[in-house]
């Protein structure tokens, strides 16, 4: 359950991410952290309405590496691009990736 308080800082945002005004946070820092975590989202800190820092939670922080959000900009490109394939079973799915590692007939 979240901090009764914490509803305060939360604004509708359709990926459940919410915002806390910097003014807003000081003395209440555990509270956005803790909220963060549990509702396993993003808590932006903002000045002046501008988002100047986020708080992650620790098992997610992962997504946001440098080289994740590459490899999701790429995936998105080949989306983009029609460079995707579809696999009637999962047989011929883990086919495909033994061939692209070069594990057949292994």
């Amino acid at each position: 359950m979240l901090p009764a308080h914490t509803a305060i800082y939360t604004r509708d945002m359709s990926d459940n991410a919410f915002e806390v005004p910097l003014n807003e946070a000081d003395g209440h820092l555990p509270d956005v952290i803790t909220a963060a975590a549990e509702r396993h989202t993003i808590a932006y800190l903002t000045d002046q309405g501008r988002r100047v820092a986020a708080i992650v939670p620790a098992d997610e922080a992962w997504y946001w590496t440098p080289g994740w959000q590459a490899a999701e900009a790429e995936a998105d490109a080949d989306a983009r691009e029609g460079r995707t394939r579809v696999f009637a079973t999962a047989d011929g799915l883990f086919a495909e990736f033994d061939t692209v590692r070069g594990d057949v007939g292994e």
